[in-house]
């Protein structure tokens, strides 16, 4: 059985077998003389309570529909239902009657070969006499007959039952497995917009959800890395084209030239170190969302860190004519501190591509209860409230950047939300009436 449809249907087979089965072995194993039982033990009951009345006896006799016999110790009969079935039979066995039924034991007549079973109960009573139940068993055994007779068309019944049952229920269980394994099949042959409908929610249906989340997933990974692959090759080749033209007309051209030949290495050093820093961030992105790159945490002063970064900001500020300042008690932090160094790295390079001209970026730390918070603001152009949730994960920089060559590589705030996710931090961004705000809490201490 290689189909989990074939498997189900067969198991589900086997247990409304094995349900006849029990059925059979009940009824006819266990509770087969269960009615026998049950009659034998009535007569006992009442024979048991019965007064010394022969007004009593014909009451008794009508109601259980029995025959009584009588007798005193020594076996002279006291008292005898008219129409005592196989009386004859009875009397000449009566010496052993009386012995066998001293204790209420139950024996069985029968008329000739194949006829009629009769059963004799017997129970003592005043002065060692016996009181006897004779009765007979054709109702008893036809009862049983009937009841193997309907057995046997309930066992039919039942089987076309659950073969029915059993192909539906298989079907019905297969049915979105068979679904969800062919879904993953085409998910892995490339076609990821698989939207599987779910009917249920158990575990089958919660199996369907993680399919149809995955392949959400999948398409947004699909879709990052076509972009990623689509931005990294602009950002590679412009780098690349510069170094190879440069170098080319230091070659060709302008080698006697001192002036021309250190200002076109100097561009060829700039593209080289851009390149670097490309490359870099691909590499640090490809760690974050893996996972693989481990945090460590440390506490760290600071206001010296952010000073230094500052300062390496200065002169690209200046040229674009912006001022950074800096707002920051002397307070201890708990961060990874060379993520935090790259963390305020990128939202600088963003601050300074973004900012209008002749405006202040202000970089500020304040301490709320165990936790710092950071934040970099900048005045330029409000960001819409519908894209604020998108910048993290897009190339934010290459559709409002204010200047013809920004900073950095248009990986830095994806770089910056990994960061902070695998701080398990809380951070967020809010522009409004022109003003910019990037913020984020470090750990508690």
């Amino acid at each position: 059985m290689k189909h989990i449809r074939s498997k189900l249907f067969a198991g589900f087979l086997c247990m409304a077998v094995l349900t006849v089965g029990m059925l059979w072995l009940i009824q006819a194993v266990i509770m087969k003389d269960s009615y026998l039982n049950e009659r034998i033990q009535t007569i006992q009951s009442a024979l048991s309570t019965t007064m010394d009345n022969s007004a009593d006896y014909e009451v008794l006799e009508t109601r259980l529909n029995i025959s009584l016999l009588m007798t005193d110790s020594t076996g002279n009969v006291l008292y005898s239902s008219q129409g005592l079935p196989m009386r004859g039979m009875i009397m000449q066995r009566l010496p052993d009657l009386m012995k066998q039924n001293a204790n209420s034991r139950v024996q069985y007549l029968q008329t000739g070969m194949r006829g009629t079973r009769y059963a004799v109960v017997g129970n003592t009573i005043a002065a060692g006499g016996r009181l006897f139940a004779v009765f007979s068993l054709v109702d008893v055994e036809e009862a049983a007959r009937i009841l193997l007779d309907q057995l046997w068309i309930i066992t039919a019944v039942l089987l076309v039952i659950s073969l029915v049952l059993a192909g539906i229920l298989a079907r019905m269980f297969a049915r979105p497995i068979s679904n969800v394994t062919r879904a993953a099949r085409e998910m892995a042959e490339g076609k990821l917009d698989i939207a599987l409908r779910v009917h249920t929610k158990d575990e089958i249906g919660q199996l369907t959800v993680a399919l149809n989340e995955l392949g959400a997933e999948l398409q947004k990974t699909e879709s990052l890395r076509r972009e990623l692959i689509a931005n990294v090759s602009h950002e590679l080749r412009a780098p690349l084209s510069v170094i190879k033209g440069f170098a080319e007309t230091v070659r060709d051209v302008t080698w006697p030239n001192e002036e021309k030949r250190t200002m076109q290495l100097t561009l060829i050093s700039e593209e080289a170190s851009r390149l670097s820093k490309t490359v870099n961030d691909i590499l640090d992105y490809s760690r974050l969302q893996a996972g693989v790159e481990q945090v460590t945490i440390i506490d760290f002063k600071v206001r010296p860190i952010l000073t230094e970064i500052i300062n390496r900001y200065s002169i690209e500020a200046g040229k674009r004519s912006l001022s950074i300042l800096l707002e920051c008690p002397d307070i201890v932090l708990r961060f990874d501190q060379i993520r935090f160094i790259q963390v305020l790295d990128n939202l600088l390079n963003n601050a300074l591509n973004h900012a209008s001209s002749g405006s202040s970026i202000q970089v500020a730390v304040e301490q709320l209860g165990n936790r710092g918070r950071v934040s970099v603001k900048n005045a330029g152009e409000t960001i819409p409230e519908e894209e604020l949730g998108n910048i993290w994960d897009r190339h934010y920089r290459s559709e409002r950047a204010r200047y013809g060559r920004p900073l950095g590589t248009g990986l830095g705030l994806s770089i910056v939300k990994s960061i902070f996710v695998n701080h398990a931090i809380s951070y967020g961004v809010s522009s409004k009436e022109g003003e910019t705000v990037f913020w984020f809490e470090t750990l508690p201490r």
